[in-house]
């Protein structure tokens, strides 16, 4: 079977908006995820088919460029397909359209399988391997290579892990951790540039009743800021990503 691509719909709603009447990355993302989704139930390896065999899907890095920020009521559909396939990673990349065909963002990602039972991740099973990776479009680079380091970081806060930031995987769901890397920025800089681009790389789990450390700090780049979430009981490091901003 060949593992085509596929796109869904949305329209963004009143709670995804921030104070400019725009979408937020998080929102978008989670469109993104909803889109891979229904591609992968077409597929027959959706979340749900993995969890028949105690095995569920992780994002393990995620690299987005935003070109215009939808507006609220505004439609866009939401292209996805599996771009690649190694021994134990999944590429699958993203592109988003306006009602017009718009460019609007593009994100390329890489996904992991892990063991529910004993929280490990496992070589991809057969039934994902059995697929023919075939794009549907033209594949965009790869999200490989390190980011750069924090050194000391300019501002920082503590979260405690909460219900609600609990997915069905039973930790805490990635777009939370973007939300936190965001939020910790200063309030001018949010309030006077836009995001474009943001690179994240997630290491470690976080559940419930954890404590989470977001530092960010400038890069020598300008308008490019370095983010890292750790966790404060184990000082172990749960996130670090690259946000650029104009």
């Amino acid at each position: 079977m060949k593992a085509t691509g596929g796109s869904s719909e949305f329209a963004i709603r009143s709670h995804e908006i921030d104070y400019r009447g725009q979408a937020t990355l998080p929102a978008l993302i989670s469109y993104m995820h909803e889109a891979a989704w229904d591609n992968t139930v077409t597929l027959g390896i959706s979340m749900y088919d993995l969890l028949k065999h105690d095995m569920t899907w992780i994002l393990q890095r995620l690299r987005v460029e935003m070109f215009r920020y939808p507006k609220h009521s505004e439609k866009i559909t939401v292209q996805t397909w599996a771009s690649g396939r190694e021994r134990i990673f999944m590429h699958r990349d993203f592109r988003i359209y306006s009602a017009d065909q718009e460019l609007l963002g593009q994100a390329t990602s890489v996904w992991l399988v892990m063991d529910m039972v004993k929280r490990k991740l496992v070589t991809l099973p057969e039934f994902i391997t059995a697929l023919e990776v075939v794009p549907t479009e033209e594949p965009l680079p790869f999200a490989k290579g390190k980011l750069p380091q924090m050194q000391e970081a300019t501002y920082e806060e503590q979260i405690p892990v909460r219900w609600h930031d609990i997915d069905l995987n039973r930790h805490v769901t990635n777009t939370r951790y973007l939300q936190w890397a965001l939020d910790t920025l200063p309030t001018e800089l949010l309030e006077q540039k836009q995001l474009r681009e943001m690179d994240i790389i997630f290491r470690a789990e976080s559940i419930l009743g954890d404590t989470v450390i977001s530092a960010v700090a400038p890069a020598d780049e300008e308008s490019v800021y370095l983010h890292k979430l750790s966790s404060q009981e184990t000082g172990k490091e749960l996130v670090q990503a690259r946000s650029v901003w104009s």
